[in-house]
């Protein structure tokens, strides 16, 4: 199983858009996305995804309500898991969360195969012990190029997609 993992998009409703349509495009059935999505309207760009979009908050939420009322609304898409998310794909323990620090920590515990986090916007693929660290960079596009991950959870293969050139 193929999974799209995505994160710091920061309104950046374009490069969203584009992204999602790629991920679908390709055929994957599920995104991760790691926080600091921002607006709720941000998730229009996914109503019309044919998977799951799996979110998190990051340390730039926007407004909690709207967005919860928003998730809501888009409850056979959007699967919401708060601060940290864990998933189990082929086999594969899945955890994540917005914050690079605590992601370290949590990746050294033993407890995943993967551990994914945002927040620095800069790709990252790490080995810690037996647990792949991942960033996919961000979707927002002011550090790097913006872009995302695509996780192979059969043969713990990690691509990195990239969507557009980096703004200055």
């Amino acid at each position: 199983m193929k999974i799209a993992i995505m994160s710091d998009s920061h309104d950046n409703l374009w490069n969203l858009r584009t992204a999602v349509k790629k991920v679908e495009e390709l055929g994957i059935k599920e995104i991760i996305h790691l926080g600091d999505l921002i607006s709720p309207f941000m998730l229009e760009e996914v109503e019309g995804y044919s998977g799951t979009f799996h979110l998190i908050y990051g340390n730039n939420n926007g407004d909690h309500i709207l967005l919860q009322k928003k998730i809501a609304s888009l409850a056979g898409t959007v699967q919401f898991h708060g601060w940290l998310g864990e998933l189990e794909r082929d086999s594969i323990k899945i955890g994540f969360i917005h914050d690079p620090y605590i992601a370290r920590k949590i990746a050294r515990s033993g407890d995943y195969d993967v551990v994914l986090f945002g927040h620095t916007h800069l790709w990252l693929k790490e080995q810690v012990g037996d647990c792949l660290l991942l960033n996919p960079g961000e979707i927002l596009g002011k550090k790097e190029a913006p872009g995302f991950a695509i996780l192979d959870c059969k043969g713990m293969e990690v691509e990195q997609v990239v969507i557009g050139p980096k703004r200055d």
